[in-house]
């Protein structure tokens, strides 16, 4: 037995070798120009350049600041998914417009789980109407047409969600978002059955893709139809708020920003500030898609090279320049309860009085972070 266990041993340790042979015949000189051939194919190199020194950073700019370009340009048109959807809501805003007859207003306990039970109730009941009629002569009696479809096109309207149901026992959701003042785009939801008294599903909708639709309605909308509709509203006025917020302060702030980056849920944000004698950097994670502020936020702000410093920042601002990086907690955690725009205002304030202020880099590094805040 011993013996076996040898001769076994013996030959895995030759087959071992044998591959590390293979593959050392395949790292050949002429393999490695045809590798570095498809290297030069990709990032389209495909003539030998000599460069030296600066000439070569300003390639590598050059080449970064195009793969820069495509990346916003190809995040920008996965952010706007509202133009794949355009014939669909263009029909849904026309369903919701034509024909309404009455207009129920919810609020506080009138808006739960019993409205989409009778309306689904109420639209089975009217279809099974008018497809019995179809039978009949439409001409002698058209006014037996008339009746369901009047009781069909009741709207229900809550904050800013307006519900409707339609022959085949589907319920159609309207989702209003705005931010400020003004109202931006609508988003759609239809809800079907198979029956008056069977669970809802979602057959067509206009929700961007990187919202957790799905798993929303295999956790909620079987169980309370209230809940998932709510649920649905609440992303949809987050993920539009954070994204303005952004926008605006793009608008607002565009020059001190130096770089900027965020998920196309608008769910982790990250951007970089540039002050004369500092760089701040922000991080925002938003666990809560329904949070319209941050539930955890990281500000770290550290010196500028003297060589990119302005000429014109003064010996005293010179002197109170600190060494290393520090946090800033007081800005992190006004971060948390107040929106972007305003929030980076207040930041760089207390950027300004922390670099005159008599600490020292340690004491300011030493201090402790606020815990992050759990939005509701």
């Amino acid at each position: 037995m011993p013996e076996e266990k040898e001769k076994t041993m013996v030959r895995g340790e030759r087959r071992t070798a044998q591959r590390i042979k293979r593959v050392l015949a395949d790292i050949t000189p002429q393999h490695l120009e045809q590798l570095t051939k498809q290297a030069r194919a990709l990032t389209g190199d495909y003539e030998m350049v000599e460069v030296q020194g600066g000439a070569s950073m300003e390639v590598i700019r050059a080449r970064l600041s195009n793969l820069q370009q495509r990346h916003s340009t190809l995040r920008d048109k996965l952010t706007n998914a509202y133009p794949p959807h355009r014939d669909f809501d263009e029909n849904m805003e026309s369903e919701f417009r034509a024909g309404e007859t009455e207009r129920v207003f919810l609020e506080g306990e009138s808006w739960n789980d019993d409205v989409i039970t009778e309306l689904q109730r109420r639209i089975w009941e009217n279809g099974s109407t008018t497809r019995g009629e179809e039978d009949q002569d439409i001409q002698e009696k058209p006014e037996l047409d008339e009746k369901p479809r009047e009781s069909q096109s009741v709207t229900y309207q809550l904050h800013r969600k307006m519900i409707r149901g339609v022959s085949g026992g589907q319920i159609s959701v309207r989702f209003d978002t705005g931010f400020g003042d003004e109202k931006y785009e609508s988003y759609y939801c239809v809800l079907t059955s198979s029956s008056a008294t069977d669970k809802l599903h979602v057959t067509e909708h206009s929700i961007p893709f990187f919202l957790p639709l799905r798993e929303l309605e295999k956790a909620h909308l079987t169980t309370s139809p209230k809940v998932f509709i709510d649920y649905i509203g609440d992303i949809l006025q987050a993920y539009v708020s954070r994204r303005e917020q952004v926008r605006e302060i793009k608008e607002t702030k565009g020059e001190s920003i130096g770089e900027l980056y965020h998920s196309l849920s608008f769910s982790l944000i990250e951007l970089m500030l540039k002050e004369p004698d500092y760089q701040v950097g922000v991080s925002l994670a938003y666990y809560n898609l329904k949070s319209e502020l941050p539930t955890q936020s990281s500000v770290i702000a550290w010196s500028r090279p003297a060589e990119l410093r302005p000429q014109t920042a003064t010996k005293r601002q010179a002197t109170t320049v600190h060494s290393s990086a520090f946090h800033l907690p007081k800005a992190e955690a006004f971060l948390l309860t107040i929106p972007l725009p305003k929030a980076l205002d207040e930041l760089l304030a207390d950027l300004r009085a922390t670099i005159g202020s008599p600490q020292s880099p340690a004491v300011i590094e030493a201090t402790s972070l606020l815990p992050a805040e759990t939005a509701l």
